[in-house]
This record gives structure tokens, C-alpha cells and sequence, in this order.
């Protein structure tokens, strides 16, 4: 699968979904069945390892890609909520079959985990509004925003409520 950017915000959204159906994640859905269907669906082994030190500053999270695997990188000193969105934000990038991402400054550290013949895709601190300041010419901007988009529906089926009726005391 060749990988094109969306053109427009209804594409993206109409492509996140269409990302969401093509994973076939189950009804109750957990982190470990995400990585799991996103390696299959990529048809990459995934692995996830938590790495960084204060140099790590800027960048929470990031993904090197070879044609069989992905390694996610995140940033260990994060709390674990933040963690677990930074490790979906970067499936959605494997999900996409993004190219490469621009955000990772050449002098990082996160430069000596990468090894020939691989892509780095990387998540920093600052990213745009993209459903306000997009630029769809920005290929770079279009690839996170369909990550980052992706990246909520996903977070919203892990915790979505799971007690129905129990949590509808709480409005």
C-alpha cells in the first residue's frame, strides 16, 4: 500500500475511520489487541519499549520501521496515561504506513536507536491544532493529524465506559 496524505478534513476523517474498520479490532478492546491488530494489519512485529533521560525533552515518543517491524520508543519518564497515548499515536502512524516525520531534531538522541534501512517517525511536545491550523500541503502536518486523530479513536475504545448502567450515576 502505497501512502498518500489526506487532502481535506473530511478525508482525513473519512480515512481515520476507514483505519479503524481495517484494524477489525474487537468489541472490548485493549492495548495489547491494538498492537496486535496493527501488526497484523502492517504486517510488521511490534515492539514497545519505554528509553529516555532528560535529553529526551522534547521528544515523548517515536517509532523505527524496517519492512517487518516496528520498535515504539517512549518517553519513560511520562506518566503512564501519557504513555499509553503516545504508544497509539505511533501505531497510528504504522497503522497509516506514514513515510517519516520531520519532528525529530537531527542532534537527538533518538537518532542512536536508529539503524539502517529504517524509517523514524517521532512525537514531540508541540504539535498544531489540526482540526483549526491544518495545511494541507504539509504532508508532514497531514501525517500527524491522521496519527493524532486516529490515535483518540483508538484511546476512546480502550476507555470507553465498561459498567453501563453502574457508571450512568455519575451523569
Amino acid at each position: 500500500m502505497t501512502y498518500t496524505a489526506s487532502r481535506n478534513q473530511h478525508e482525513l476523517r473519512s480515512r481515520v475511520e476507514a483505519q479503524l474498520r481495517r484494524l477489525k479490532l474487537p468489541a472490548e478492546a485493549e492495548l495489547t489487541d491494538i498492537v496486535e491488530c496493527v501488526a497484523h494489519a502492517s504486517g510488521r512485529r511490534i515492539v514497545v519499549e519505554p528509553v529516555g533521560d532528560r535529553d529526551w525533552e522534547n521528544i515523548t515518543g517515536l517509532v523505527l520501521l524496517t519492512a517487518d517491524s516496528a520498535k515504539i520508543l517512549v518517553r519513560k519518564s511520562d506518566p503512564r496515561w501519557y504513555q499509553f497515548h503516545t504508544v497509539l499515536h505511533e501505531l497510528s502512524h504504522v497503522a497509516f504506513g506514514h513515510t517519516g516525520c520531520t519532528t525529530l531534531p537531527i542532534k537527538h538522541p533518538g537518532h542512536e536507536h536508529a539503524r539502517a534501512g529504517q524509517t523514524v517517525l517521532a512525537r514531540g511536545i508541540a504539535t498544531p491544532d489540526f482540526e483549526e491550523d491544518l495545511d494541507f500541503n504539509e504532508t508532514g502536518l497531514v501525517m500527524e493529524a491522521e496519527a493524532e486523530k486516529l490515535s483518540q479513536m483508538l484511546s476512546r475504545l480502550v476507555l470507553r465506559p465498561r459498567h453501563g448502567r453502574d457508571e450512568a450515576v455519575f451523569g
